[in-house]
Protein backbone atom coordinates (compact mmCIF):
# COMPACT_ATOMS: atom_id res chain seq x y z
CA UNK A 1 0.00 0.00 0.00
CA UNK A 2 2.71 2.39 0.62
CA UNK A 3 4.16 1.94 -2.66
CA UNK A 4 0.76 2.62 -4.33
CA UNK A 5 0.58 5.89 -1.79
CA UNK A 6 3.90 7.08 -2.89
CA UNK A 7 3.12 6.36 -7.12
CA UNK A 8 -0.42 8.42 -6.89
CA UNK A 9 1.72 11.26 -4.91
CA UNK A 10 4.52 10.84 -7.80
CA UNK A 11 1.88 11.33 -10.48
CA UNK A 12 0.07 14.29 -8.78
CA UNK A 13 3.00 16.34 -7.81
CA UNK A 14 3.38 16.04 -11.57
CA UNK A 15 2.55 19.67 -13.12
CA UNK A 16 2.37 18.55 -16.59
CA UNK A 17 -0.23 15.71 -15.98
CA UNK A 18 -2.19 18.19 -13.56
CA UNK A 19 -2.49 20.83 -16.63
CA UNK A 20 -3.38 17.88 -18.76
CA UNK A 21 -6.33 16.55 -16.64
CA UNK A 22 -7.81 20.26 -16.01
CA UNK A 23 -7.60 20.47 -19.79
CA UNK A 24 -8.82 17.93 -20.34
CA UNK A 25 -12.32 18.27 -17.63
CA UNK A 26 -13.14 21.96 -18.92
CA UNK A 27 -12.31 20.75 -22.73
CA UNK A 28 -14.17 17.97 -22.04
CA UNK A 29 -17.14 19.61 -20.78
CA UNK A 30 -17.49 22.03 -23.30
CA UNK A 31 -17.78 19.58 -26.12
CA UNK A 32 -20.36 17.72 -23.99
CA UNK A 33 -22.37 20.83 -22.93
CA UNK A 34 -22.00 22.44 -27.24
CA UNK A 35 -23.15 18.74 -28.11
CA UNK A 36 -26.39 18.32 -25.70
CA UNK A 37 -27.32 22.21 -26.44
CA UNK A 38 -26.91 22.44 -30.12
CA UNK A 39 -29.13 19.08 -30.24
CA UNK A 40 -31.91 20.67 -27.54
CA UNK A 41 -31.90 24.15 -29.65
CA UNK A 42 -32.70 22.55 -33.31
CA UNK A 43 -35.16 20.46 -31.61
CA UNK A 44 -36.75 23.06 -29.95
CA UNK A 45 -36.92 25.44 -33.09
CA UNK A 46 -37.77 22.80 -35.64
CA UNK A 47 -39.73 20.76 -33.66
CA UNK A 48 -38.27 17.83 -35.96
CA UNK A 49 -36.39 14.21 -34.65
CA UNK A 50 -34.91 14.30 -38.10
CA UNK A 51 -33.45 17.65 -38.65
CA UNK A 52 -32.01 16.65 -34.84
CA UNK A 53 -30.44 13.86 -36.01
CA UNK A 54 -28.47 15.99 -38.99
CA UNK A 55 -26.71 17.10 -35.68
CA UNK A 56 -25.62 13.73 -34.90
CA UNK A 57 -24.69 12.79 -39.39
CA UNK A 58 -22.70 16.31 -38.65
CA UNK A 59 -20.68 14.66 -35.88
CA UNK A 60 -20.04 11.36 -37.59
CA UNK A 61 -18.72 11.85 -40.92
CA UNK A 62 -15.81 13.63 -39.64
CA UNK A 63 -14.57 11.54 -37.85
CA UNK A 64 -14.69 8.21 -40.45
CA UNK A 65 -13.47 10.89 -42.78
CA UNK A 66 -10.84 12.64 -41.43
CA UNK A 67 -9.46 9.77 -38.93
CA UNK A 68 -6.09 8.38 -40.64
CA UNK A 69 -5.07 12.11 -41.95
CA UNK A 70 -5.74 13.13 -38.25
CA UNK A 71 -3.18 10.39 -36.73
CA UNK A 72 -0.93 11.19 -39.50
CA UNK A 73 -0.94 15.30 -38.26
CA UNK A 74 -0.20 14.16 -34.53
CA UNK A 75 2.52 12.25 -35.41
CA UNK A 76 3.82 14.66 -37.79
CA UNK A 77 3.42 17.95 -35.51
CA UNK A 78 4.39 18.71 -31.60
CA UNK A 79 1.28 17.10 -30.11
CA UNK A 80 1.30 19.90 -27.44
CA UNK A 81 0.80 22.52 -30.32
CA UNK A 82 -2.08 20.30 -31.76
CA UNK A 83 -4.13 20.45 -28.56
CA UNK A 84 -3.86 24.38 -28.62
CA UNK A 85 -4.58 24.91 -32.02
CA UNK A 86 -7.22 22.65 -31.86
CA UNK A 87 -8.70 24.14 -28.95
CA UNK A 88 -8.39 27.59 -29.98
CA UNK A 89 -10.23 26.19 -33.55
CA UNK A 90 -13.13 24.92 -31.44
CA UNK A 91 -13.59 28.16 -29.76
CA UNK A 92 -13.42 30.36 -33.18
CA UNK A 93 -16.43 27.93 -34.58
CA UNK A 94 -18.37 27.60 -31.31
CA UNK A 95 -18.16 31.46 -31.43
CA UNK A 96 -19.24 31.49 -35.41
CA UNK A 97 -21.88 29.21 -33.79
CA UNK A 98 -23.13 32.45 -31.32
CA UNK A 99 -23.67 34.34 -35.14
CA UNK A 100 -24.75 31.80 -36.80
CA UNK A 101 -28.12 31.15 -33.99
CA UNK A 102 -28.12 35.25 -33.45
CA UNK A 103 -29.67 35.43 -36.96
CA UNK A 104 -33.10 35.20 -35.96
CA UNK A 105 -34.01 32.71 -38.50
CA UNK A 106 -32.92 28.77 -37.97
CA UNK A 107 -30.55 28.41 -39.78
CA UNK A 108 -29.99 24.57 -40.31
CA UNK A 109 -27.14 24.02 -42.92
CA UNK A 110 -25.14 26.74 -40.92
CA UNK A 111 -25.12 24.84 -37.28
CA UNK A 112 -24.33 21.54 -39.10
CA UNK A 113 -21.57 22.85 -41.40
CA UNK A 114 -20.24 24.73 -37.76
CA UNK A 115 -20.95 21.02 -35.89
CA UNK A 116 -18.50 19.32 -38.23
CA UNK A 117 -15.99 21.45 -38.26
CA UNK A 118 -16.11 21.19 -34.54
CA UNK A 119 -16.00 17.51 -34.95
CA UNK A 120 -13.44 17.66 -37.40
CA UNK A 121 -11.20 19.66 -34.45
CA UNK A 122 -11.77 17.11 -31.73
CA UNK A 123 -11.02 14.22 -34.26
CA UNK A 124 -7.35 15.95 -34.53
CA UNK A 125 -7.81 16.87 -30.94
CA UNK A 126 -8.40 13.47 -29.37
CA UNK A 127 -5.58 11.06 -30.60
CA UNK A 128 -3.12 13.75 -29.64
CA UNK A 129 -3.98 14.27 -25.76
CA UNK A 130 -4.15 10.03 -25.96
CA UNK A 131 -0.57 9.95 -27.53
CA UNK A 132 1.21 12.55 -25.30
CA UNK A 133 0.51 10.81 -22.02
CA UNK A 134 3.66 8.62 -22.22
CA UNK A 135 5.59 12.19 -22.56
CA UNK A 136 4.21 13.60 -19.63
CA UNK A 137 4.19 10.49 -17.01
CA UNK A 138 6.75 7.97 -16.00
CA UNK A 139 5.65 4.37 -17.58
CA UNK A 140 5.20 3.17 -13.96
CA UNK A 141 2.60 5.71 -13.67
CA UNK A 142 0.55 5.09 -16.80
CA UNK A 143 -1.83 2.84 -15.96
CA UNK A 144 -3.15 5.54 -12.91
CA UNK A 145 -2.71 8.19 -15.09
CA UNK A 146 -4.88 6.36 -17.52
CA UNK A 147 -7.25 4.88 -15.00
CA UNK A 148 -7.39 8.90 -13.93
CA UNK A 149 -8.75 10.26 -17.33
CA UNK A 150 -10.96 7.47 -18.01
CA UNK A 151 -12.96 8.24 -15.17
CA UNK A 152 -12.55 12.19 -15.35
CA UNK A 153 -13.79 11.52 -19.04
CA UNK A 154 -16.97 9.81 -17.27
CA UNK A 155 -17.80 11.76 -14.83
CA UNK A 156 -17.40 14.76 -17.47
CA UNK A 157 -20.11 12.77 -19.96
CA UNK A 158 -21.96 12.27 -16.96
CA UNK A 159 -22.53 15.89 -16.10
CA UNK A 160 -22.25 17.77 -19.06
CA UNK A 161 -25.41 15.33 -20.36
CA UNK A 162 -27.60 16.17 -16.91
CA UNK A 163 -26.62 20.01 -17.38
CA UNK A 164 -26.71 20.69 -21.23
CA UNK A 165 -30.25 20.65 -21.67
CA UNK A 166 -31.05 21.89 -17.99
CA UNK A 167 -28.53 24.95 -19.02
CA UNK A 168 -30.00 25.55 -22.00
CA UNK A 169 -33.66 25.88 -21.48
CA UNK A 170 -32.35 28.00 -18.17
CA UNK A 171 -29.85 30.58 -19.28
CA UNK A 172 -30.43 30.64 -23.36
CA UNK A 173 -28.70 29.11 -25.77
CA UNK A 174 -27.06 32.29 -26.86
CA UNK A 175 -25.11 32.51 -23.41
CA UNK A 176 -25.29 28.72 -22.81
CA UNK A 177 -22.38 29.00 -26.20
CA UNK A 178 -20.51 31.30 -25.12
CA UNK A 179 -20.00 29.82 -21.70
CA UNK A 180 -18.93 27.17 -24.68
CA UNK A 181 -16.27 29.01 -25.97
CA UNK A 182 -14.72 30.36 -22.97
CA UNK A 183 -14.22 26.27 -21.69
CA UNK A 184 -12.12 25.70 -25.02
CA UNK A 185 -10.49 29.27 -24.22
CA UNK A 186 -9.02 27.76 -20.99
CA UNK A 187 -8.31 25.03 -21.86
CA UNK A 188 -5.64 26.39 -24.68
CA UNK A 189 -4.01 27.97 -21.68
CA UNK A 190 -4.03 25.24 -19.53
CA UNK A 191 -2.13 23.31 -21.90
CA UNK A 192 -0.20 25.84 -22.88
CA UNK A 193 1.32 25.96 -19.66
CA UNK A 194 2.77 22.56 -19.73
CA UNK A 195 6.54 22.41 -19.82
CA UNK A 196 7.57 19.37 -21.97
CA UNK A 197 11.00 17.70 -22.85
CA UNK A 198 11.93 17.65 -25.94
CA UNK A 199 12.48 14.96 -28.23
CA UNK A 200 15.84 13.20 -29.08
CA UNK A 201 18.13 14.71 -32.02
CA UNK A 202 17.36 11.66 -33.92
CA UNK A 203 13.38 11.73 -33.47
CA UNK A 204 13.66 15.84 -34.39
CA UNK A 205 15.41 14.68 -37.23
CA UNK A 206 12.92 12.11 -38.44
CA UNK A 207 9.98 14.84 -37.96
CA UNK A 208 11.79 17.15 -40.17
CA UNK A 209 12.07 14.53 -42.90
CA UNK A 210 8.10 15.66 -43.27
CA UNK A 211 6.91 12.70 -45.02
CA UNK A 212 4.19 12.84 -47.56
CA UNK A 213 0.81 12.62 -45.77
CA UNK A 214 -0.74 9.18 -48.09
CA UNK A 215 2.78 7.36 -47.70
CA UNK A 216 2.86 8.68 -43.53
CA UNK A 217 -1.34 7.27 -43.50
CA UNK A 218 0.00 3.88 -45.07
CA UNK A 219 2.94 3.51 -42.61
CA UNK A 220 0.73 4.02 -39.83
CA UNK A 221 -1.66 0.99 -41.32
CA UNK A 222 1.35 -0.82 -41.89
CA UNK A 223 2.17 -0.91 -38.40
CA UNK A 224 -0.42 -1.91 -37.47
CA UNK A 225 -1.22 -4.38 -39.50
CA UNK A 226 2.37 -6.49 -38.53
CA UNK A 227 2.59 -5.62 -35.23
CA UNK A 228 2.47 -9.24 -33.35
CA UNK A 229 0.52 -7.29 -30.19
CA UNK A 230 -0.98 -4.05 -31.57
CA UNK A 231 -2.90 -5.84 -34.62
CA UNK A 232 -5.11 -8.37 -32.50
CA UNK A 233 -5.47 -5.48 -30.08
CA UNK A 234 -7.25 -3.13 -32.27
CA UNK A 235 -9.33 -6.36 -34.07
CA UNK A 236 -10.63 -7.05 -30.88
CA UNK A 237 -11.16 -3.68 -30.25
CA UNK A 238 -13.26 -3.78 -33.58
CA UNK A 239 -14.77 -6.91 -32.55
CA UNK A 240 -16.41 -5.74 -29.31
CA UNK A 241 -17.41 -2.47 -30.78
CA UNK A 242 -20.58 -4.98 -32.63
CA UNK A 243 -22.07 -5.85 -29.55
CA UNK A 244 -21.31 -2.18 -28.36
CA UNK A 245 -23.95 -0.94 -30.44
CA UNK A 246 -26.75 -2.58 -28.23
CA UNK A 247 -26.10 0.35 -25.76
CA UNK A 248 -27.12 3.00 -27.89
CA UNK A 249 -29.52 5.37 -25.98
CA UNK A 250 -32.30 4.63 -28.47
CA UNK A 251 -31.84 0.65 -27.67
CA UNK A 252 -31.36 1.49 -24.03
CA UNK A 253 -35.11 3.06 -23.88
CA UNK A 254 -36.66 0.83 -25.98
CA UNK A 255 -35.58 -1.71 -23.66
CA UNK A 256 -36.45 0.07 -20.82
CA UNK A 257 -40.17 0.92 -21.87
CA UNK A 258 -40.73 -2.98 -23.66
CA UNK A 259 -39.08 -4.81 -21.86
CA UNK A 260 -39.08 -3.56 -18.35
CA UNK A 261 -42.42 -1.84 -18.89
CA UNK A 262 -40.92 1.56 -17.48
CA UNK A 263 -40.47 5.22 -18.55
CA UNK A 264 -37.68 7.69 -18.99
CA UNK A 265 -36.80 7.99 -15.95
CA UNK A 266 -35.37 3.99 -15.98
CA UNK A 267 -33.43 4.80 -18.60
CA UNK A 268 -31.95 7.62 -17.25
CA UNK A 269 -31.06 5.98 -13.88
CA UNK A 270 -29.46 3.42 -15.91
CA UNK A 271 -27.65 5.73 -17.76
CA UNK A 272 -26.25 7.69 -14.85
CA UNK A 273 -25.62 4.29 -12.70
CA UNK A 274 -23.46 2.55 -15.87
CA UNK A 275 -21.46 6.16 -15.84
CA UNK A 276 -20.80 5.81 -11.76
CA UNK A 277 -19.89 2.04 -12.76
CA UNK A 278 -17.23 3.17 -14.86
CA UNK A 279 -15.60 6.05 -12.26
CA UNK A 280 -15.59 2.97 -10.06
CA UNK A 281 -13.92 0.79 -12.34
CA UNK A 282 -11.15 3.80 -12.70
CA UNK A 283 -10.61 4.14 -9.64
CA UNK A 284 -10.30 0.18 -9.30
CA UNK A 285 -7.75 0.09 -11.95
CA UNK A 286 -5.50 2.67 -10.35
CA UNK A 287 -5.16 0.47 -6.83
CA UNK A 288 -4.70 -2.30 -8.58
CA UNK A 289 -1.98 -0.91 -11.20
CA UNK A 290 0.34 -3.42 -10.49
CA UNK A 291 -1.51 -6.60 -10.90
CA UNK A 292 -3.23 -5.11 -13.97
CA UNK A 293 0.67 -4.44 -15.57
CA UNK A 294 1.33 -8.03 -15.27
CA UNK A 295 -1.65 -9.65 -17.09
CA UNK A 296 -3.08 -7.32 -19.22
CA UNK A 297 -4.10 -9.31 -22.05
CA UNK A 298 -5.74 -11.76 -19.86
CA UNK A 299 -7.33 -8.90 -18.25
CA UNK A 300 -8.75 -8.12 -21.38
CA UNK A 301 -10.16 -11.60 -22.43
CA UNK A 302 -11.44 -11.77 -18.71
CA UNK A 303 -13.11 -8.37 -18.98
CA UNK A 304 -15.37 -9.15 -22.25
CA UNK A 305 -15.93 -12.43 -20.87
CA UNK A 306 -17.84 -10.60 -18.19
CA UNK A 307 -19.64 -8.20 -20.02
CA UNK A 308 -20.86 -11.18 -22.14
CA UNK A 309 -22.05 -12.61 -18.79
CA UNK A 310 -23.99 -9.17 -17.24
CA UNK A 311 -25.12 -8.09 -20.58
CA UNK A 312 -26.72 -11.92 -20.80
CA UNK A 313 -28.04 -11.16 -16.82
CA UNK A 314 -29.30 -7.68 -17.98
CA UNK A 315 -31.39 -9.37 -20.80
CA UNK A 316 -33.25 -11.16 -18.46
CA UNK A 317 -33.53 -8.49 -15.87
CA UNK A 318 -37.07 -9.29 -14.27
CA UNK A 319 -37.65 -5.58 -12.43
CA UNK A 320 -36.29 -2.28 -13.24
CA UNK A 321 -33.83 -2.67 -10.15
CA UNK A 322 -32.29 -5.45 -11.21
CA UNK A 323 -31.27 -3.80 -14.65
CA UNK A 324 -30.10 -0.62 -12.57
CA UNK A 325 -27.81 -2.86 -10.53
CA UNK A 326 -26.43 -4.74 -13.70
CA UNK A 327 -26.24 -1.54 -15.49
CA UNK A 328 -23.72 -0.32 -12.59
CA UNK A 329 -22.01 -3.72 -12.19
CA UNK A 330 -21.38 -3.62 -15.94
CA UNK A 331 -19.81 -0.25 -15.70
CA UNK A 332 -16.21 -1.26 -13.69
CA UNK A 333 -14.82 -3.93 -16.07
CA UNK A 334 -15.58 -1.52 -18.86
CA UNK A 335 -13.37 0.93 -16.81
CA UNK A 336 -10.47 -1.58 -16.20
CA UNK A 337 -10.80 -2.92 -19.83
CA UNK A 338 -10.41 0.46 -21.35
CA UNK A 339 -7.44 1.79 -18.73
CA UNK A 340 -5.40 -1.41 -19.85
CA UNK A 341 -5.51 -0.97 -23.54
CA UNK A 342 -4.63 2.33 -23.58
CA UNK A 343 -1.60 2.01 -21.34
CA UNK A 344 -1.17 -1.16 -23.50
CA UNK A 345 -1.28 0.52 -26.73
CA UNK A 346 0.78 3.81 -25.14
CA UNK A 347 4.10 1.26 -24.12
CA UNK A 348 3.88 -1.19 -27.13
CA UNK A 349 3.39 1.25 -29.78
CA UNK A 350 6.25 2.83 -31.18
CA UNK A 351 6.04 6.58 -29.86
CA UNK A 352 6.36 7.88 -33.69
CA UNK A 353 3.28 6.12 -35.14
CA UNK A 354 1.18 6.35 -31.51
CA UNK A 355 -1.01 9.00 -32.94
CA UNK A 356 -1.89 6.95 -36.21
CA UNK A 357 -2.27 4.18 -34.24
CA UNK A 358 -4.87 5.78 -32.33
CA UNK A 359 -6.74 7.56 -35.21
CA UNK A 360 -6.90 4.25 -36.64
CA UNK A 361 -8.18 2.66 -33.95
CA UNK A 362 -10.66 5.27 -33.01
CA UNK A 363 -12.03 5.54 -36.61
CA UNK A 364 -12.73 2.05 -36.91
CA UNK A 365 -14.60 1.85 -33.63
CA UNK A 366 -16.86 4.71 -34.76
CA UNK A 367 -17.72 3.28 -37.69
CA UNK A 368 -18.36 -0.45 -36.44
CA UNK A 369 -20.15 1.17 -33.34
CA UNK A 370 -22.43 3.50 -35.98
CA UNK A 371 -23.15 0.18 -38.28
CA UNK A 372 -23.86 -2.16 -35.25
CA UNK A 373 -26.48 0.77 -33.95
CA UNK A 374 -28.11 0.54 -36.98
CA UNK A 375 -28.06 -3.04 -37.55
CA UNK A 376 -29.24 -3.82 -33.76
CA UNK A 377 -32.02 -0.65 -34.13
CA UNK A 378 -33.39 -2.18 -37.45
CA UNK A 379 -33.52 -5.97 -35.64
CA UNK A 380 -35.39 -4.57 -32.91
CA UNK A 381 -38.30 -3.54 -34.82
CA UNK A 382 -38.57 -7.16 -35.76
CA UNK A 383 -37.51 -9.28 -32.77
CA UNK A 384 -38.18 -8.99 -29.07
CA UNK A 385 -35.70 -6.05 -27.58
CA UNK A 386 -34.73 -9.21 -24.77
CA UNK A 387 -33.21 -11.26 -28.01
CA UNK A 388 -31.20 -8.31 -29.14
CA UNK A 389 -29.46 -8.26 -25.87
CA UNK A 390 -28.95 -11.88 -25.27
CA UNK A 391 -27.43 -11.93 -28.96
CA UNK A 392 -25.19 -8.74 -27.81
CA UNK A 393 -24.39 -11.32 -25.23
CA UNK A 394 -23.02 -14.04 -26.99
CA UNK A 395 -20.99 -11.46 -29.26
CA UNK A 396 -19.13 -10.61 -26.44
CA UNK A 397 -18.52 -14.22 -25.40
CA UNK A 398 -16.98 -14.70 -28.80
CA UNK A 399 -14.76 -11.69 -28.44
CA UNK A 400 -13.64 -13.14 -24.83
CA UNK A 401 -12.73 -16.48 -26.87
CA UNK A 402 -10.77 -13.95 -29.68
CA UNK A 403 -8.49 -12.22 -27.30
CA UNK A 404 -7.94 -15.38 -25.33
CA UNK A 405 -7.01 -17.59 -27.90
CA UNK A 406 -4.34 -14.68 -29.69
CA UNK A 407 -1.29 -15.81 -27.85
CA UNK A 408 0.96 -12.43 -28.37
CA UNK A 409 -1.63 -10.95 -26.70
CA UNK A 410 -2.77 -12.89 -24.42
CA UNK A 411 0.99 -13.17 -22.80
CA UNK A 412 1.76 -9.40 -23.52
CA UNK A 413 2.50 -7.42 -20.38
CA UNK A 414 3.15 -3.93 -19.86
CA UNK A 415 6.85 -3.22 -19.66
CA UNK A 416 8.59 -0.38 -18.10
CA UNK A 417 11.46 1.05 -17.03
CA UNK A 418 13.07 0.86 -13.39
CA UNK A 419 10.46 2.08 -10.88
CA UNK A 420 12.17 4.85 -8.47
Amino acid sequence: MTHKIRFQMILWQNRNFRLLWLAQIISGMGDVLYSVGVMVHVFQQTGSALQTTGVLIAQSLPRFLLGPIAGAMVDHYPRQRVLIVMDLVRAALVGLLLLVVRQGSVNLWGIYLVVAGITAASTFYQPARIAIVPSLVERFNLVRANSVLIGTAQGTMAVGYMLGGLLTLRIGFGSFVLFNLLTFLVSAALTALMRIQPRSEAEKQAQKARMPLRQSVLEGYTYLKNNPVVRPLVVMELLEHVPHGIWSSALMLVFAEKALRAGADAWGTMSALYFAGMMAGAVVASVAAKRLERYPGLIIGGNALASGVLTFLFALSPVTWVAVVLAFLFGPPSAVRDVVQDTLLQTVADDELLGRVYALREMGRWVVYMLAGLLFAWLADRMEIRTIYLLGGGLYLLTAVYALANKPLRQSQIIHQQTP
